[in-house]
Formats: structure tokens, C-alpha cells, sequence
């Protein structure tokens, strides 16, 4: 049975999960739940393929399509969370971050390393959630003009471990970091 005593252990195994997810296609961490408040108010969610953890730059990354109804979302509200949870690991991260939406020549590089086999999932037509009459009259057409990189700023890491005792902690940004024990 896992135990943490050290708050900075804690952050440290969080991270070593979600920058395993990036590298380990097997990794149940790759694919968290990205949730943004839509354009009526309310919750949505959807899972995501993450790109980036990067503990040093404070943020993780996301491709999408920038027809998508996330990128509409986080053009009027830019607050989202993610939702990880890692059975195996019995951890949850739950991140509160802050998006920016990056496209053309600064996402080129991103771009060139994307396989010509994955770019159909950017250059929907018609765009994603259109309604179309049957289930296969769309296209799937790479457009690097539809390509966008949502780099999300972490803004705070809720971490709930839960073996045999159950351990919590909030992580906040802040200069330096502010890490605090809470009850689970």
C-alpha cells in the first residue's frame, strides 16, 4: 500500500502520471476529459488526446480542429479544467487552467511532425457537429489552417490518491507554487 508524507513527493508522482501519459500510448493519462463552459452557459466535456506535459513551462497541450465547438467555447470563456484518472495508479488530477489558442505560423512545427495519416482530424467538412443527413456524408480533408495547438496554462492541481487511506492535496499557482494537504 502506497503512502505520501511529503506534499513534494505527491506533486512529483502527479507528474510522473501525466507526463507518462504523453510518451506511453498505453498510458490511460493520455487521454484525460477536457471540460469548457459553453456558448450557453453550461458544462461541457470531451475526451482529448494530450500532446504536452511539461511541469517547467506549467502547461499541457491539446491539438483540435479550430472549427470545433471547444475552440468557440474558449474563444468566449478561456477557463478549463481536465480530468485525469488513473485506475492502476487509484490517483485523480483534476487541473483548473487557462487557455490560449494558437494557430498558423505558431503551430508550424507541431504541424510538420503530425502524421499524414492523423492531419484528417483537422479539415472537417462540413465542420464538426454540423448536421448531415446520413452518417458518412463528410469529408476528412488535412488543412493546416484548421490546425490549433489550445496550450493550457495550469492554474491549479487538485491531486486525490485514493489506496487504503485516502490522501488529498491543492496545488496553486503561485510564486513559489502553493501546495496544501485537504482533507479527501
Amino acid at each position: 500500500m502506497k503512502q505520501f508524507y511529503d506534499l513534494s513527493e505527491f506533486v512529483d508522482y502527479a507528474w510522473s502520471l501525466l507526463t507518462r501519459g504523453v510518451v506511453d500510448k498505453k498510458s490511460v493519462a493520455k487521454n484525460p476529459t477536457f471540460s469548457t463552459i459553453s456558448e450557453d452557459g453550461f458544462p461541457t466535456m470531451r475526451t482529448v488526446v494530450l500532446r504536452r506535459a511539461d511541469r517547467i513551462a506549467n502547461c499541457f497541450e491539446i491539438h483540435t480542429d479550430i472549427q470545433t465547438n471547444k475552440v468557440s467555447s474558449l474563444k468566449k470563456n478561456n477557463c478549463a479544467g481536465l480530468h485525469f484518472w488513473i485506475p492502476k495508479a487509484k490517483f485523480q488530477i483534476r487541473a483548473t487552467v487557462v487557455v490560449d489558442i494558437l494557430t498558423g505560423s505558431k503551430v508550424e512545427g507541431e504541424w510538420n511532425q503530425i502524421p499524414a495519416r492523423s492531419r484528417v482530424s483537422y479539415g472537417s467538412i462540413p465542420c464538426p457537429g454540423t448536421a448531415i443527413k446520413s452518417p458518412f456524408e463528410y469529408q476528412k480533408i488535412p488543412n493546416q489552417d484548421n490546425f490549433a495547438v489550445l496550450k493550457c496554462d495550469i492554474r491549479e492541481l487538485d491531486l486525490l490518491y485514493l489506496g487504503d487511506t485516502h490522501q488529498r492535496a491543492m496545488h496553486r499557482k503561485g510564486d513559489p507554487w502553493i501546495s496544501t494537504w485537504v482533507a479527501p
